[in-house]
């Protein structure tokens, strides 16, 4: 049961940044988004990666995996666009 509830978790953890993702690359506005807490939480899920790794735990594992992929194209355009 922890299996499945750690997987919802990790599925509505990482869901939870597509529209932000989308919403930047979209209209290219990235005024509201502030990259320091962007890049703090890009190593943050990076850690858990990490983590995730050395205990060999595939919720943590996916989770955070999905999550620098997409925290890190809301840093791209932050970068690219300002």
């Amino acid at each position: 049961m922890a299996q499945y509830v750690g997987f919802f978790a990790a599925i509505l953890g990482t869901v939870c940044w597509l529209p932000q993702a989308w919403k930047a690359w979209a209209s290219r506005d990235t005024a509201g988004l502030s990259l320091p807490a962007n890049l703090m939480f890009l190593a943050t899920v990076s850690l858990w990666f990490i983590y995730g790794l050395m205990i060999g735990d595939w919720p943590i594992i996916l989770a955070n995996f999905c999550a620098i992929m997409i925290v890190t194209s809301i840093v791209a355009a932050k970068l690219k666009f300002g």
